[in-house]
């Protein structure tokens, strides 16, 4: 644990084939599509992609799993050029909700017209654990995603399925972004992912952990994610921008 934590660089911040989705109107939310656990929304990015974004929300419940919660921070990524996708992933919580995000992306994507662009994994709360261990599945078939940023990650419980993480790419690129004022998690989430990856070998020198501090104006919680204050983008949608337009 010492040594990824000593390895891992630490940032202070203050607050297949086809065109992609030009056919859909950029920046409007698509959805949803499907039904239950399987039901996506997606974005399609301005102008031409040049990425596509996995979004994984957080456990909070029917209007968490819906993406009301992040919508500007999903339209800005689009704006930005990624191509969005917004899985349900799970009704009240999934012990094994990656078949759930795979035939989320199986709707989606086609619609978005199956850019061939890097893919980036971006997970809150429990879906910043989720994250982590679905880049791992994709890994173990082959279709590593470019990179994944954890923000503010959980704990996963016993019952459920975690990924190989011993399948990552060590190329791969990983932030963790941990709240001075986070006290939800309070960074267990983030230890138990260090260890993990320590003991799977992957290489500390690719995980970037990115501390937000909280201002007089602005408090790092476990809900801050949510809000679109100038102090917010720059914790959050800024290192984001500057994660996936380093993969592109």
């Amino acid at each position: 644990m010492r040594r990824v934590l000593l390895l891992a660089a630490v940032a202070a911040t203050a607050g297949c084939g086809g065109s992609g989705g030009s056919h859909l109107a950029a920046l409007q939310q698509q959805g949803p599509i499907g039904s239950g656990a399987n039901e996506v929304w997606f974005y399609a990015a301005k102008g031409k992609p040049r990425s596509l974004v996995i979004f994984l929300h957080g456990y909070g419940g029917p209007v968490e799993e819906t993406p009301k919660n992040h919508i500007p921070w999903l339209k800005h990524l689009a704006a930005q050029g990624s191509d969005v996708i917004y899985p349900r992933y799970e009704v009240g919580g999934a012990a094994d909700p990656y078949p759930n995000i795979d035939a989320a992306l199986g709707e989606a994507t086609p619609r978005l017209g199956k850019p061939h662009v890097p893919v980036i994994v971006i997970g809150y709360s429990r879906g910043g654990r989720v994250a982590v261990d679905y880049a791992a599945v994709r890994a173990a078939r082959g279709e590593e995603p470019s990179a994944v940023l954890a923000v503010f990650p959980g704990e996963h419980s016993q019952y459920e399925t975690l990924g190989p993480l011993k399948k990552l790419d060590s190329k791969l690129k990983l932030e963790i972004m941990l709240g001075d004022k986070d006290t939800s998690v309070d960074g267990r989430g983030a230890r138990v992912i260090l260890a993990r990856l320590e003991l799977a070998g992957f290489p500390g020198s690719q995980i970037k952990l990115i501390g937000v501090k909280s201002t007089p104006s602005f408090k790092a919680d476990h809900f801050s994610v949510m809000k679109t204050s100038r102090e917010a983008k720059a914790a959050f949608w800024k290192p984001a921008d500057k994660l996936i337009d380093s993969v592109r």
